[in-house]
C-alpha cells in the first residue's frame, strides 16, 4: 500500500482530491475483505448445514424412529446442542455482514461517484486528461477500483 500512496503523493493535484483517493482505496479494500469474509461463512452455512442434515439422516436410519422423534433428540445430545447453536450463530453472522457489506458497498460506490466527478475533465488531450488516465490506470492496477465511468 505505501507504494500507491507514494505515487499518489507525486502526482500534481489537489491535497483535498488526494484525500478523496486515499479514502476510496481505503473503503475498497474494506468492501473486499467484507466480500471474502461473506463467501467464507456462506460455505461455512453450507457445511454446517450438510453435517446436521447427514447427522438427522443417520439417526433416523440407526434408530428406526421417524424424524420427528429424532428432533426430540436432539436437544438432549450436547453433540447436537453444540452443532445446532453453531449453525444459528453463523447464520446471524452472515447475515450481519451481508448488511455490512451492503452499507459499505454503498458507501465505496458513493465515493467512487464522487471522485469520477471530482476528476472529470474535457474529451480533449490536455495535461489534465493524461493525469486523470494516469490515475486511473494506478488505481485500476493496484485494485481494481474503476474511476472512468459512471454506474
Amino acid at each position: 500500500m505505501p507504494a500507491i500512496h507514494d505515487q499518489i503523493d507525486n502526482l500534481p493535484i489537489a491535497e483535498d482530491t488526494k484525500k478523496v483517493l486515499y479514502e476510496l482505496i481505503k473503503r475498497k479494500i474494506k468492501v473486499d475483505r467484507l466480500y471474502m469474509l461473506r463467501i467464507v461463512l456462506a460455505v461455512l452455512n453450507g457445511v454446517i448445514a450438510l453435517l446436521i442434515l447427514a447427522w438427522l439422516n443417520r439417526l433416523s436410519a440407526i434408530s428406526s424412529r421417524v424424524t420427528l422423534d429424532t428432533i426430540g433428540y436432539l436437544g438432549e445430545s450436547p453433540a447436537a446442542v453444540f452443532f445446532i447453536v453453531t449453525a444459528i450463530t453463523a447464520f446471524f453472522i452472515s447475515g450481519a455482514v451481508a448488511r455490512e457489506y451492503k452499507k459499505q458497498k454503498q458507501k465505496y460506490d458513493d465515493l467512487r461517484e464522487e471522485t469520477i466527478v471530482r476528476m472529470d475533465t474535457k474529451w480533449d488531450i490536455s495535461e489534465e486528461s493524461r493525469l486523470k488516465d494516469k490515475i486511473s490506470r494506478m488505481l485500476d492496477e493496484y485494485r481494481k477500483i474503476n474511476i472512468r465511468h459512471s454506474k
